[in-house]
């Protein structure tokens, strides 16, 4: 057999309408295709044996990283991509071009691929983007750690990683809104149960945040999303999620402008090439009426996302709706001190970032009866 290069890994469980678009996303690069499977009663098992995949049972275990680990073990190539099976190329991996791109890190461990997280599962959507370790050497110190929020570390040392191309990214449909409060259900009760254990690590007050806040539960997702935020623990592209996370759930339980400010603008200073956390302080001066403040920090979020100085290797949900959320909220405060032709500037703006939003709309419409 030639020499295994790149072992593409699954773990599934009654993914038959996944699993075909990401297998076929990958079938060109992969030397070999593992399928470890968690007790599927569909035909997701058949579906990998037809792309000539490797099929192992492994039972499930309250435990994301056993089967994980299994799959490893059963690998052979010199590096593995470990995919979800709800996450698949937005173009096909050539495998020409992944190895090339594999011999420029090899002093690297981990690889992070960006991730486009979509709306739905019919709509190819991308509501935010993040950054994912999907790709790593198969080396018998390198294994996936926790029994929720799975995660590659290294057994003595820090992890050497490098950020991927973004001609490599991921679509992800795992965060859809059919899907995400099951998940959160899931995951929360994993949670519990290792916390009941008695393990404990600051990180699981990031998790345990986008639990409570897939399910509602508000007051508990900030708890958490505040305690995280000063914990010093870093979390690869992603620490800027959880003051998005402090601010949603301060909005969803009413509180004050004044209590959110100190919030955006520690996110400002923490991230200022982000263009969301200049809209998150703006859209709160608005709320204190401080329209002149609000209006600069407002055109500054959108020149930061036109221009695309946003750091590349953070995560951000500063997405074609949100700007025109920004831009809409610009056009009310122009019209409100008196500069329609400005006002009509910022709504076509607008429109043009997105029109399908309601509220936009809705604006856009109380705008024009008004001229």
């Amino acid at each position: 057999m030639q020499d295994v290069k790149l072992s593409v890994c699954y773990m599934v469980k009654n993914e038959a309408e996944n699993l075909p678009i990401s297998l076929a996303s990958i079938k060109d690069a992969a030397d070999e295709i593992i399928v470890v499977d968690t007790g599927s009663t569909d035909n997701t098992k058949a579906i990998a044996l037809e792309y000539g995949a490797q099929v192992f049972d492994f039972p499930w275990q309250d435990d994301f990283s056993a089967p994980r680990n299994f799959a490893i073990e059963h690998a052979k190539g010199v590096w593995i991509l470990f995919l979800d099976a709800d996450e698949s190329f937005a173009n096909p991996l050539q495998r020409v071009a992944i190895l090339d791109y594999l011999l420029t890190v090899t002093d690297k461990d981990v690889i992070l691929l960006k991730r486009h997280n979509l709306d739905s599962l019919t709509e190819q959507y991308s509501f935010n983007t993040d950054w994912s370790p999907r790709i790593f050497l198969r080396r018998e110190d390198l294994r996936y750690r926790g029994r929720i929020h799975e995660h590659i570390e290294r057994r003595k040392g820090d992890l050497q990683v490098a950020y991927a191309p973004t001609d490599f990214c991921l679509l992800h449909t795992g965060y859809a809104d059919e899907i995400s409060a099951e998940k959160s259900r899931r995951d929360l009760q994993i949670m519990q149960q290792v916390i009941a254990s008695g393990e404990w690590e600051p990180v699981y007050d990031y998790y345990l945040t986008d639990c409570y806040y897939g399910l509602r539960q508000y007051e508990q997702a900030l708890q958490h999303a505040a305690k995280f935020a000063h914990s010093g623990t870093v979390v690869y592209g992603g620490n800027g999620h959880i003051y998005r996370m402090i601010m949603e759930c301060m909005r969803a339980l009413g509180r004050p402008d004044a209590d959110m400010l100190p919030w955006a603008e520690e996110a400002c200073r923490l991230y200022p090439d982000l263009p969301e956390f200049y809209a998150e302080r703006g859209m709160v001066l608005c709320g204190m009426g401080q329209l002149l403040e609000a209006r600069k920090l407002l055109q500054e979020a959108l020149q930061r996302y036109e221009t695309h100085t946003a750091d590349a290797h953070h995560d951000t949900y500063f997405s074609p709706e949100v700007a025109a959320k920004v831009a809409a909220r610009l056009g009310e405060i122009a019209d409100l001190q008196g500069e329609k032709e400005k006002a009509a500037v910022y709504f076509v703006q607008a429109l043009d970032y997105c029109s399908t939003n309601k509220k936009v709309l809705e604006k856009v419409k109380k705008f024009l009866k008004s001229t």
